[in-house]
């Protein structure tokens, strides 16, 4: 309904004759008012002229009287003169005054109309003045009522002349363009290839020669048109051949491109992923072995220094006097620093041959996260008590997979404890959430955590070995590389760093059975 209302509408507005009507009368409005402009300025000349004869009547009438009032000086006669003009309608105000300031007025003056001053003559000698204030009605009102009538005469007028010119257009021009319009684009409308069939009249005016013309255009690009239709079908049929051709060539070449893409990408994943396995593993053994190559001294030398620390204890056993000398100061505190560093070694030592994930097998049993996740949070209560943290477990009770408790156990508590020591140092507070679901025979377990986050670099390099931001803490770096050993090697995982607005998002996604890691396994190598 809209849309046929528009449709009306921009037809009305670009009719000819609703132009023509619109241009015609604004002309005839134009002339009309200018013919009202000029009636109505004579009318208002002519009201003024009328109030001036009708105030010099009046103070003609009073003149003499007043004239021979002034040469008599007859105050009382002057009085009654100038209240008796006053008292005449359109005067409101009256003052004669003689050449000696003998006066009288009656009236107030006003100060919105004009007081006019008629000079008094007695036997054509000036004896004084006669001021005279008349307003009998605005001029421009009386004008306006003795004009408006013809004023309206002359729009009707102009208006049915406007009205008559449209009609007679219509019926000469508009009216036969317009059955010449509807007929084309009926036929454009329904795709009608017909020429259009409109007969002129007997008359054969500019309008008959333009519809004739008009039709015989038509007639001939009707034709046209034929005949470029059978030459588009025909060129249609070939290139129909043409592109069923093309395109069986280019699907077949198209399915050998996505095959040979599929399998480069294919490969180049595997390449990488073998690659950094390979390098991860070769640098997790390496610091292995060197852990365990230098396992052997080190514990030759915890040896000499408990046997030395023995030796040491005998001798003051025997002279107590050499406590209190500086040399035992100095081998006293030597062999404590020995001890500690020692101790250290040792401790960093295990951490080299944890590195490496091979001593976890007990993968046999079947465990339930959720139950794994627990038994952990409660080992580490006593750490976890110390400091205002919380920790949020989102974990299905159901969901179980054949893996080492001690592995995952390994994992998650490498990771608190890198949000205890460098995601939240500094801070009051801080939220751990670790989230656990299952999909497509796989285990997905998310760490978040809302501290400090990693910056680019460490982000890049946190499963490196030895790589640690917080060195001179006695961080060693093999926490997330053990983490990385366990998920890549040991579950034939993977895990990856997650996009956050605050602290960090491990995800790792680790097969359920380990006939499933097996299989992945051996697709691995071949």
């Amino acid at each position: 309904m809209s849309q046929e209302s528009e449709k009306i509408t921009t037809s009305a507005r670009r009719s000819i004759v609703s132009r023509m009507f619109l241009y015609i009368c604004l002309t005839l409005i134009l002339v009309g008012g200018v013919a009202g402009g000029l009636l109505y300025s004579i009318q208002f000349e002519r009201e003024v002229e009328r109030e001036h004869q009708e105030m010099m009547r009046i103070t003609n009438t009073f003149k003499p009287a007043i004239a021979h009032a002034l040469w008599q000086y007859d105050k009382q006669q002057l009085r009654l003169l100038v209240a008796g003009l006053q008292g005449d309608p359109g005067v409101s105000y009256v003052r004669a005054v003689d050449t000696d300031n003998f006066s009288a007025e009656a009236g107030t003056r006003p100060y919105y109309a004009h007081v006019t001053r008629i000079p008094v003559h007695y036997d054509d000698l000036l004896v004084g003045d006669l001021s005279v204030a008349y307003f009998n009605g605005s001029p421009w009102m009386k004008a306006f009522e003795n004009a408006s009538p013809y004023i309206g005469s002359i729009f009707l007028l102009m208006l049915v002349l406007a009205g008559a010119l449209v009609f007679v257009l219509h019926q000469i021009v508009t009216r036969r363009i317009t059955r010449l319009a509807r007929a084309v684009n009926s036929r454009i409308e329904h795709g009608i290839l017909t020429p259009v069939d409109i007969s002129p009249s007997r008359a054969m005016d500019d309008v008959d020669q333009l519809m004739v013309a008009f039709r015989e255009l038509n007639e001939q690009l009707i034709k046209e048109l034929e005949r470029n239709k059978l030459a588009q079908h025909q060129l249609s049929q070939v290139n129909a051949e043409l592109e069923d051709r093309v395109e069986e060539r280019t699907q077949h070449l198209s399915e050998t491109i996505a095959q040979l893409n599929q399998t480069v990408d294919e490969l180049n994943t595997t390449q990488s992923q073998l690659i950094e396995a390979e390098k991860q593993s070769a640098l997790g053994g390496m610091i292995a072995g060197i852990g365990h190559e230098i396992e052997t001294p080190l514990g030759l030398c915890l040896t000499i220094e408990s046997c030395l620390r023995n030796d040491v204890q005998a001798v003051i056993a025997e002279h107590p006097e050499l406590v209190k000398t500086e040399e035992w100061s100095r081998v006293s505190e030597s062999l404590e620093l020995l001890r500690e560093n020692l101790r250290r070694a040792t401790s960093l030592m295990k951490s080299f041959k944890s590195v490496s994930a091979g001593h976890i097998n007990d993968d046999n049993d079947w465990i339930y996260i959720h139950n794994t996740i627990s038994d952990l949070l409660r080992s580490l209560s006593p750490m976890l008590r110390n400091h205002p943290y919380e920790v949020k477990v989102d974990c299905p009770e159901d969901i179980c997979m054949q893996a080492s408790p001690t592995a995952i156990t390994q994992v998650l508590t490498n990771l608190i404890t890198n949000s205890l020591k460098h995601g939240f140092a500094g801070r009051a507070e801080g939220l751990i959430v670790i989230s656990v679901k299952e999909a497509s025979h796989n285990v997905i377990m998310e760490y978040q955590d809302d501290g400090i986050g990693l910056s680019r670099e460490a982000a890049k390099k946190i499963f490196e070995p030895m790589f640690t931001t917080c060195r001179s803490d006695g961080g060693t770096g093999l926490g997330m590389h053990l983490v990385y050993n366990i998920i890549k090697q040991r579950m034939k995982g993977d895990i990856s760093i997650e996009p956050s607005n605050t602290g960090v998002h491990f995800r790792m996604v680790m097969p359920v059975s380990k006939a499933q890691r097996r299989d992945k396994g051996r697709q691995a190598i071949y």
